[in-house]
């Protein structure tokens, strides 16, 4: 439910910023928004229903001044109004792959056990913009429970090529076998 309504208030956001022609500047202003809204004190003071929306509302205007666009503002003081704010990371994400989706631009998140070298992390590009035909923003994500190989996650798509999830795959075919 939370992530369709957050999927809605970017889509509002997206088509308003297509309007005014400045998709990819309200991209960025969000960007400023998000590390506000990551603040432990900001969520705390956004989130608190003891807190007038009147409050919040002055405080968006007074906290992004001449930081972000009108636009970006007016949809602060909404998304307050309507008592959403715990949805805005949620928002900006959505926000970010409907640009991407406008651009023909696809996120793929490598997972590794150490940092890929760069002739591997220029063929597995190359790789990845032949399969998905479109161009392709590499987020590499380092996590050592792998044990080794990759995982290419591709929006919802997930392709597990490492290690820990082979062992996993073999442990679950083994234990279905009876012998």
């Amino acid at each position: 439910m939370k992530v369709r309504l957050a999927r809605r208030y970017a889509q509002a956001l997206f088509r308003l910023a297509q309007g005014w022609q400045v998709p990819h500047a309200i991209e960025e202003e969000l960007v400023l928004v998000e590390q506000v809204f990551a603040e432990g004190e900001a969520r705390a003071f956004f989130e608190n229903p003891s807190v007038s929306v009147v409050a919040k509302q002055k405080t968006i205007i007074r906290l992004f001044g001449n930081s972000v666009s009108v636009l970006v503002q007016n949809f602060l003081c909404h998304v307050t109004d309507k008592r959403r704010t715990e949805l805005l990371p949620a928002i900006i994400k959505e926000y970010r792959t409907l640009v991407n989706q406008a651009d023909n631009v696809v996120e793929v998140e490598i997972t590794t056990v150490a940092p890929l070298a760069p002739p591997d992390c220029e063929q597995l590009l190359a790789q990845l913009i032949e399969v998905t035909g479109k161009k392709v923003e590499l987020r590499p994500r380092i996590d050592q429970q792998i044990l080794g190989g990759v995982i290419i996650q591709i929006g919802d798509k997930r392709i597990d090529n490492s290690v820990a999830g082979k062992l996993a795959n073999l442990k679950t075919h083994m234990l279905s076998k009876s012998f």
